[in-house]
């Protein structure tokens, strides 16, 4: 076989330096030599920038980007697809590998069958004990025969009975198939979706011999209980509209994935229950994400004995008290008191819960640690990556309601900021030195004290009872290094201002490019914030809010930039500063609304830990920017997040906030 066709395998990476030199030698090795690399780094943040950088340097067949993360493997392949130079298209996913002659037998079986999808015999490996778990297709599949797309659907549903990892495809196919992006929501098990667009297109699909092999490991979304495992329900759903619309209801097929998906909530559902104390954070989606699954099934299309069983299918939240009674009867009671009492269920389920979680991650710290030949018995606000900390206020809240209740109990009050950053690269200490080394810090059992104290509301009397509960620690241990995970905002009561300002001013490299932007801006102007979080795909943020689809991305887009507009409109005379987790948004705002923004990487430091200067600058320029403004403006929609990021960068400078919710 002459090496005449390009094959372009595309790759999207996430975190994925440990399984990157493996995958490129599988690549190196193989028979079949006229191949390129298409990879897309979606916005890791460990070492695969670096060293892919180095690989695509001394390798011309490598070809590499990154984009910023978009919470889906879909979107940076795609993108890969997009950039692909060959007609043909192999995605090879990062921590998985293929034999030596892999792209040789797929490109001979699709010459001799002139398919325009091959797939591969895939094998399923621990990596922990190297087994094989599982060989697709099934030993009874047909894989000499040649098939329809539209009857290989038919021929694989409900289950697979084949495995799709590591298809050959023509890219005009697939180009046609999925790029741009289908309007559909994007789910972490949205590929069967997609593979299914491709069957359908394809006129031939056949099958080779060649071994693809899927490495299952600790990371693996599947062996995770997240709220994300529960969008396989999501995923049914939108198989069961695919099958509705190609095949119609009447037909076997339908009947099939509607039986599947019923067999899936109903396996969901006992996972839910069996797992809701892991999984409370997440609770209000999950259930969500149950019912709109339970209102697609078609009860008229199950067996009888189905119907029956689970009440005639008619009510989802009385099946999920059925399935309460037998897995959790503590659940039950739960919901009645987050249905009657919110404030005591956050307080004393999801707070206590949150506060167990903490104490778990942090104990690996302190279990074993040596003691120190001498200690100060100081208060110490920790940030030092052991235990979630939340964002960059958060976290300035929190050390500074601890402050003050050090400056009334007469405590040493210190923060202890090292992760991702040093919280000194950025400010210094103005009239109190809240530094403290880490050779200072003790974490022997003996010597040291961790006080987790998890805020769930924001109401006058859950801030007094954060209060009561930082002063009872300091008073009841005096002799200890009292370590504090808190993000409490009860410093907002005071002058927070004042308080904020006796701890911290800007570094001189900070307040260096403040100047420059202050001479550049002037200091009459007005600020604008708004956070989008995930919801216009273009943001890595640490919550459950998915990317919307593109049409409601762009009506949120449109809703925001007009309330925008109307400030500007308002203020004709002023400046106007902008500031958002969005790129896009800025893009767009600085575009259409004649306002500012101020340059750099917008970056989240609850998710991220790159360590460079840059990287975490524009947040802080960001705050002090909003701290000056004679007028800051937070927009928010009813699926925007709050953001307390312009609130207290107001408070800082006591400057007037407004809230505008559209």
């Amino acid at each position: 076989m002459k090496d005449t066709t390009l094959i372009s395998v595309v790759t999207p990476i996430y975190n994925g330096e440990r399984f990157l030199m493996s995958a490129y030698e599988c690549l190196c090795h193989q028979t079949y030599t006229n191949w390129e690399w298409v990879v897309v780094n979606d916005g890791s943040i460990d070492g695969t920038e670096a060293l892919f950088k180095r690989l695509a340097f001394s390798d011309e067949r490598i070809k590499y980007c990154s984009q910023r993360n978009s919470g889906s493997a879909k979107y940076p392949r795609d993108r890969a697809v997009y950039l692909a130079h060959g007609k043909l298209i192999l995605p090879l996913d990062i921590d998985d590998t293929v034999s030596n002659n892999y792209l040789e037998l797929m490109l001979r079986r699709m010459e001799e069958t002139d398919a325009d999808i091959v797939y591969p015999q895939m094998r399923f490996i621990d990596l922990k004990t190297r087994q094989t778990i599982q060989v697709l297709p099934v030993a009874d599949f047909d894989t000499e025969r040649v098939y329809q797309g539209r009857d290989l659907i038919a021929r694989t549903l409900p289950e697979w009975e084949i495995g799709c990892n590591g298809g050959l495809y023509r890219k005009e196919m697939w180009v046609h198939s999925s790029y741009p992006e289908k309007k559909e929501p994007i789910w972490v098990y949205s590929d069967e979706i997609d593979e299914r667009y491709y069957q359908l297109k394809a006129r031939r699909v056949a099958f080779s011999k060649a071994r693809y092999y899927y490495r299952y490991h600790e990371e693996s979304i599947t062996n995770s209980v997240t709220p994300k495992r529960f969008q396989l329900l999501c995923c049914n759903v939108q198989l069961m509209s695919f099958i509705e619309k190609e095949f119609g209801k009447d037909s076997e097929e339908y009947k099939r994935v509607n039986l599947k998906l019923f067999y899936s909530w109903r396996t969901m559902a006992a996972f839910y229950m069996q797992n809701y104390e892991k999984l409370t954070d997440g609770d209000d989606v999950i259930q969500e994400d149950l019912r709109k699954a339970f209102q697609r099934i078609d009860a008229s299309r199950l067996p009888t004995n189905e119907r029956i069983k689970f009440f005639n299918l008619t009510d989802s939240r009385a099946l999920l008290m059925l399935f309460g009674i037998k897995y959790a009867p503590k659940w039950i009671f739960e919901k009645v008191i987050q249905r009657y009492m919110p404030l005591t269920y956050r307080r004393h389920y999801i707070r206590r819960r949150t506060e167990d979680q903490v104490r778990q991650q942090i104990a690996g710290s302190y279990m074993g640690a040596e003691r120190k030949k001498t200690f100060q018995p100081y208060a110490v606000s920790m940030f030092c990556g052991n235990a979630p900390s939340g964002g960059l206020v958060d976290r300035l809240r929190g050390a500074v309601s601890l402050y003050e209740t050090c400056k009334a109990c007469k405590r040493d009050f210190r923060i202890y900021f090292t992760h991702p950053f040093l919280l000194s690269d950025y400010l210094e200490p103005n009239q109190y030195d809240w530094r403290i080394e880490t050779d200072e810090v003790t974490f022997a059992d003996s010597q040291a004290l961790p006080v987790v104290i998890d805020t769930q509301t924001a109401t006058q009397k859950e801030r007094t009872w954060q209060k009561s509960q930082f002063v009872k620690a300091l008073k009841q241990d005096r002799k200890l290094q009292l370590h504090f995970y808190s993000n409490a905002l009860f410093c907002y009561d005071t002058d927070f201002s004042k308080l904020f300002n006796e701890l911290f001013k800007p570094g001189k490299r900070l307040q260096s490019h403040l100047d420059n932007i202050f001479a550049s801006i002037g200091t009459d102007y007005i600020s604008v914030s708004a956070r989008f979080c995930g919801l216009l795909g273009d943001f890595n943020e640490e919550t459950y809010s998915e990317p919307l689809s593109a049409e409601e991305q762009q009506e949120l887009l449109d809703a925001t930039i007009k309330q925008l507009a109307v400030i500007t409109h308002k203020y004709p005379d002023k400046k106007v500063i902008v500031c958002s987790d969005s790129t896009t948004f800025l893009e767009q705002a600085v575009e259409q609304c004649n306002v500012a923004a101020i340059p750099g990487n917008i970056s989240h430091i609850g998710n991220d830990t790159v360590r460079n200067y840059e990287y975490y600058e524009k947040t802080f320029l960001d705050f002090f920017v909003i701290a000056h403004a004679s007028q800051v403006f937070l927009l928010k929609s009813s699926v925007m997040h709050n953001s307390g990021f312009p609130y207290a960068a107001a408070r800082v400078g006591k400057r007037p906030f407004h809230l505008i919710e559209f």
